[in-house]
Formats: structure tokens, C-alpha cells, sequence
């Protein structure tokens, strides 16, 4: 995402870059031709803003939990119906349904703990475990 204050500077920046107003004999157009380093600013400023763009979209907060996925439905030819997870992991897949404003469904199981869906996968949060706690993926028996 990109944040206010990044969104102004970089208009003032840009802002270096329109066209002069009106001249004494009525002539109108850019007169004004920036410095080097006013230039550099404006590389370094878009590439800021490539680089938060990119970062809002990435998946590195989900990988360790499809990685899982995808090896259960190699090996089953279906994904998991359940995960555990700990406290850290559970808050980043929050964390990331609520930045990317995916629909986020939570829940309760059958013994009370909390889940939380990812695609086809119930997370059970499970806050007995270490915080970075993945388990290995298993169905409902």
C-alpha cells in the first residue's frame, strides 16, 4: 500500500516536471530543465513505489502453509482438510486476508478451537504449540 506522505512527496517531485507557466512575452511551455539529482530523486521515488506495490501483493506470508498444501494434494490428489498452526502463523494468514481484503472465514471445531479458512483448508489455531507452529496437514476422520 502506499501511504499518504509517499503519494505527496512524489507529487512535489513530479510536480518539478510540468511545464513552466506564462512567460513575460506570453509564451507558455517548460523553460525550466531539472538538475541531475532532481531526476535521480524521481528514479529513486517510482522505484519506491514499484517496490511497496509489490510487497502488497505478495504471497510470502501463506508460503510456508501452501507449500504444505501443495504437497498433500501431490500426494493425495486433494488438499487438507485440516492444518494446526500457532499463534504467529495464524495472525499472519489474518494479517494477510485482511491487507489483500479477502473474505475471511473464521470459526469454531468441534472441540473449540478456533479455524480460519485458507482456499480449501480449515487453520486450527492451536496457541499450545510455539508460536511459528505449522503441523503437517491432515484430513477429518
Amino acid at each position: 500500500m502506499i501511504d499518504r506522505r509517499e503519494l505527496l512527496t512524489l507529487g512535489g517531485v513530479l510536480g518539478g516536471l510540468a511545464g513552466g507557466g506564462v512567460s513575460a512575452d506570453g509564451a507558455t511551455g517548460a523553460t525550466a530543465e531539472i538538475s541531475d539529482r532532481s531526476a535521480q530523486d524521481i528514479v529513486s521515488a517510482l522505484k519506491a513505489i514499484t517496490t511497496a506495490v509489490y510487497a502488497a501483493q505478495s504471497f510470502d506470508a501463506i508460503n510456508p502453509i501452501r507449500t504444505r498444501q501443495v504437497d498433500y494434494l501431490k500426494a493425495n490428489n486433494k488438499f487438507p482438510d485440516f492444518i494446526d498452526v500457532g499463534v504467529d502463523v495464524w495472525m499472519t494468514v489474518h494479517d494477510w486476508h485482511v491487507r489483500l481484503q479477502q473474505p475471511l472465514v473464521l470459526g469454531r471445531d468441534a472441540s473449540g478451537r478456533y479455524t480460519m479458512t485458507l482456499e480449501f483448508t480449515q487453520l486450527v489455531l492451536r496457541p499450545d504449540t510455539t508460536p511459528n507452529f505449522i503441523s503437517p496437514p491432515y484430513d477429518a476422520r
